[in-house]
């Protein structure tokens, strides 16, 4: 059995799915078998995108998720274990309390979980590859945005073919209002994988 890594998208993508639980008629609709109907992978042959997305799907079916009213993806750019701990540290002893205890809000969600951060072509992955897999649910080279591990590094004529589909465009194919929100600027690599489709990040 493959395991893969599940990226936040797609199990946003699940959640998509659970937001359009109406068919045309009005008629409520499984909402996994619309996500199944909605998220076609852009290339058949891309094995991350394919064995996340089964997975998850294969997990809504045994869980029977609900309507979602919204699905909202908070990023911490650069944010790991690390990070948390000493923020977690930092806001205890402001409070005054044990610091190593102490619960920030996100420990308290019902679920978590940890993801793998490396890209399909470097251990160490960057902002744009990173954000790419998180929206579109394909791992790609890094320094690209929105595009697939097979688009060649700054060579426009490769993005044919290699485009993905971030859940930025699913929403909307499916009517869905959609918004981005940055602390960075907006044409930054995190935030620019909602929208772009570049073979570099800059």
């Amino acid at each position: 059995m493959i395991r893969s890594t599940l990226t936040a998208s797609v199990s946003a993508l699940l959640m998509l799915g659970a937001c359009n639980n109406s068919a045309p008629d009005g008629r409520a609709s499984d909402p996994v078998a619309a996500a199944r109907k909605a998220v076609v992978p852009t290339q058949a042959g891309d094995s991350y995108y394919v064995a996340a997305r089964e997975a998850v799907l294969a997990r809504a079916e045994r869980e029977k998720p609900g309507k979602a009213r919204n699905a909202i993806l908070f990023v911490g750019d650069g944010m790991g274990i690390s990070t948390l701990t000493a923020a977690r540290i930092y806001a205890g002893q402001m409070a005054g309390v044990d610091g190593e205890s102490y619960d920030l809000t996100m420990d308290t969600f019902p679920r978590m979980a940890l993801s793998r951060t490396y890209s399909h072509d470097a251990q160490v992955s960057d902002s744009a590859a990173t954000a790419t897999a998180m929206l579109s649910g394909v791992k790609t080279d890094v320094r690209t945005l929105g595009l697939t591990s097979d688009v060649a590094f700054q060579n426009c004529a490769s993005v044919d073919g290699a485009t993905t589909d971030s859940l930025f465009e699913l929403a909307e194919r499916v009517g869905m209002a959609t918004g981005l929100v940055s602390t960075a600027r907006i044409t930054h690599a995190t935030p620019a994988a909602a929208y772009a489709q570049a073979p570099s990040r800059d």
